[in-house]
């Protein structure tokens, strides 16, 4: 019995020395950068803290927009989109930023002028033959609606991979079970926006990614972005990251979307374009997006419907946080502080380092 553990004991010594050689030898260092000669100025300054982060939180790359004032007054990005290649992360490069893609998703429902209360079911036309849930598109933006997406171990396993929206819509809604309740506990499920984006190609018989293009993403200026379908989803340029189990260093990391277009979470985009899209939402009434933005307003609890809501340096800041495989972006803009930035790692973020860096980029842009 004895020799049996010992062989264990060593079968296991042996196989945890291997995994760890096997995860060293396929990982990659930490990203090194020249150092930067000292400025005073605030892209100096910010630069310098950008470069800090790199160091601090182990990045591959940062990429950063600031808006303030209705200009673009920082716009930059540092680091690698590719540490294999070694391909700089440009201000250019194509970005997925998961559940960022819900504000785009919210200002196209917005757009199409339903009444908010009223049930997506409401406006499907006749010759649909199945049923849409009875919720409203309240219930459906802020995540009240009841519905959940699946996430057990098998499903992520096993799940099929890179289905239509139409496949995917198509199979939720008769495999899902329906109940007349009135109202339902607040539950975060990238469900609720996947079957806003089906619900829209529907209505409108025209594809999810057509619609918010014309409405939402040409009407800022967006030129690169486009929700990723199944004839694009080769064209992802960067690779995501996550840090090693042990080693201080960087291991790669697939993104997978189980659906394309993904209404929820599949828009692909870059610093610069986002930077435009805050230039709009900051402008409010002056901006493209005065319909939209006075649909989604919920007075009574001071926000955006389809927005999260969050507080950085004594004021509200409306937007959303963004996470899938290796990658972590932040969307907030300030209609007190009249300032929006856009932050992107190409990184798993499990330590919320976007909003401790978010708030340090802030302070020298806000505080004397």
């Amino acid at each position: 019995m004895a020799q049996k553990i010992k062989y264990v004991l060593i079968f296991l010594i042996l196989w945890a020395a291997g995994f760890l050689a096997w995860e060293w030898w396929n990982s990659y260092p930490k990203v090194k950068l020249k150092a930067l000669v000292p400025e005073q100025s605030l892209k100096g300054k910010i630069d310098s803290v950008l470069h800090q982060a790199i160091r601090e939180y182990r990045l591959p790359g940062v990429s950063l927009a600031l808006v303030k004032d209705g200009k673009v007054i920082y716009l930059n990005a540092v680091g690698y989109q590719n540490l294999n290649t070694k391909d700089s992360l440009s201000t250019e490069t194509l970005l997925p930023i998961a559940s960022v893609s819900k504000i785009f998703t919210a200002l196209a429902i917005a757009h199409s002028g339903v009444f908010l209360e009223k049930s997506a079911e409401d406006y499907i036309h006749d010759s649909i033959a199945f049923q849409f849930p009875k919720r409203s598109f309240y219930q459906l933006l802020e995540h009240r609606s009841g519905l959940s997406t699946p996430n057990t171990f098998l499903s992520r396993l096993f799940g099929q991979r890179h289905r239509s929206l139409e496949d995917w819509g198509e199979d939720y809604i008769e495999n899902l079970v329906f109940d007349d309740s009135l109202s339902y506990p607040e539950v975060y499920s990238d469900s609720n926006y996947d079957l806003l984006g089906y619900w829209i190609e529907k209505q409108f018989s025209v594809s999810f990614q057509d619609q918010v293009a014309e409405h939402v993403l040409d009407a800022a200026g967006m030129k690169q972005s486009f929700f990723m379908d199944l004839k694009s989803s080769d064209t992802l340029s960067i690779s995501g990251y996550q840090h090693t189990f042990l080693w201080k260093r960087l291991d790669e990391i697939e993104l997978k979307l189980q659906i394309l277009p993904s209404p929820s979470s599949g828009l692909l985009t870059n610093t610069k374009d986002m930077s435009l899209a805050l230039i709009h939402l900051l402008r409010g009434e002056m901006g493209n997006f005065q319909k939209e933005l006075t649909w989604l307003e919920d007075r009574g609890n001071s926000k955006l419907l389809g927005f999260q809501k969050i507080r950085m340096l004594k004021s509200e800041w409306l937007g959303h946080f963004g996470g899938q495989a290796g990658y972590s972006s932040l969307f907030f803009f300030s209609k007190s502080e009249n300032t929006g930035v856009f932050l992107f790692f190409n990184l798993k973020d499990p330590a919320d380092y976007r909003l401790q860096l978010s708030e340090t980029i802030l302070t020298l842009l806000l505080e004397p």
